[in-house]
């Protein structure tokens, strides 16, 4: 009798010890969800294989506490844990569907992602062009609206660059910057055109030194 209580004591002490195991390692899952999907979210590709992986183990391990899990090796929770353990199954059951949900828009996620810092990286590039054409602008002493225009391209590279940061955020789209983004690139592109070929509602007059040109 004591040879087999001895045995039963150590076998529940071992899957006591499981099942603080699993408790921590679903634990350490739930955070790691929360770090890979706020990544995904902004358009991070190595960040979904995270979010899958994370929200599988942590439904695996929360419903083995609740049922077993031979492949764990994970026995379920006594009677007197098991509440405990139900009142978590729904949120970890609603963590897992938004995960699902978050992955079936890996492909625009990504797709956008990319395309924002596409914008922010050639931010910088039009901003030194800009410049360029700002300065030339005043070597040739070209009229006043001319050479605010100019400094007008300067100042929305910029704000381009600032709005592609801020298209994606955490939250979600934010709608502020998708406005100014919009309004910034249109805005851009007309002036610039404007100084390239002319634009009379913008009073711009063609320009027709080809290094202002070759920048424009």
């Amino acid at each position: 009798v004591l040879v087999l209580g001895s045995v039963f004591v150590v076998r529940r002490a071992a899957h006591r010890g499981q099942q603080l195991a699993a408790t921590g390692q679903a634990l350490m899952q739930s955070q790691r969800l929360a770090k890979s999907v706020s990544q995904a979210l902004v358009g991070s590709p190595q960040a979904f294989p995270d979010v899958k992986d994370s929200a599988s183990v942590l439904a695996r391990t929360a419903r083995g506490l609740k049922s077993g899990d031979d492949a764990l090796r994970l026995q379920p929770v006594s009677a007197g844990d098991l509440s405990m353990v139900e009142a978590v199954l729904p949120l970890v059951d609603r963590a897992e569907r938004n995960a699902g949900v978050i992955l079936g828009q890996q492909q625009v996620l990504t797709q956008a992602g990319a395309a924002l810092r596409a914008i922010n990286r050639r931010s910088s590039d039009l901003l030194e062009m800009a410049e360029t054409v700002s300065a030339l602008k005043l070597q040739l002493g070209a009229p006043a609206a001319e050479i605010s225009a100019a400094g007008q391209l300067v100042m929305l590279t910029q704000r381009i660059g600032k709005s592609a940061n801020e298209f994606l955020t955490v939250e979600g789209v934010s709608t502020e910057a998708v406005f100014l983004l919009g309004k910034d690139l249109n805005a851009f592109k007309e002036t610039a055109e404007g100084l390239l070929n002319g634009n009379k509602d913008l009073r711009l007059s063609r320009s027709n030194d080809p290094e202002v040109r070759e920048q424009l």
